[in-house]
């Protein structure tokens, strides 16, 4: 082995110590300058821009028969965002990340965010979609940064066994974020969901088929 081979077989990738992280004021100017596009396919987790999963077509498929099912059943004063950012504002223990959830419902109508995305205490619920092993063990972990920001409840459509798990009570900030409630629900069971007082009902079955 040459002295090159062996520096190079010695070699490390750097650490996530060692990574610059962005906060949201520099994302945000990322994209207004075209420096990001949607092209790209990255958002920012973290503080660091991550490349985005490719979704198969039963993902696609799950993610528009949720948004049917609750677009025919929000309350006034709530609205759908598929697949776009919501801003989560980190702090002293976890940096700032703006994550594209495949669904979330947030308060008020699509043009009262014409020139900003969505803030934590804007948010009701989050639903990632995950439609393998990989991608359910990605959206596990991205809990903590959801329960960092207070996001109240999360859903992760699990396809790879056709249940969904419920998260709530999340802990807030604090050094190991966390949900204190998850419910796994299966085919034969329903979600249920209040906003404004009224509560939404979606059978799991719905979801899946």
């Amino acid at each position: 082995m040459t002295i090159l081979q062996v520096e190079a077989s010695q070699s490390t990738s750097p650490s996530l110590g060692e990574l610059h992280r962005l906060t949201l004021d520099v994302y945000r100017s990322m994209g207004e300058l075209g420096l990001l596009s949607p092209d790209d396919r990255v958002e920012l987790l973290d503080g660091l821009l991550v490349k985005k999963m490719t979704k198969g077509p039963r993902h696609v498929s799950a993610n528009y028969r949720l948004i049917d099912l609750l677009n025919g059943r929000l309350p006034a004063g709530w609205s759908i965002r598929k697949e776009d950012p919501i801003e989560l504002p980190g702090g002293p223990q976890r940096p700032d990340s703006a994550p594209e959830p495949d669904i979330a419902v947030v308060m008020g109508a699509h043009r009262n965010y014409a020139d900003r995305h969505p803030g934590p205490g804007e948010v009701a619920l989050v639903v990632e979609v995950a439609g393998s092993v990989d991608m359910v063990t990605r959206d596990r972990k991205g809990l903590a940064r959801y329960a960092w920001a207070g996001i109240p409840i999360v859903w992760i459509v699990n396809l790879v066994n056709e249940t969904v798990e419920v998260y709530s009570n999340p802990s807030g900030m604090g050094p190991d974020p966390l949900y204190g409630s998850c419910t796994v629900l299966a085919i034969g069971k329903e979600l249920s969901l209040t906003l404004g007082g009224e509560t939404i009902v979606i059978p799991v079955e719905a979801i899946m088929r």
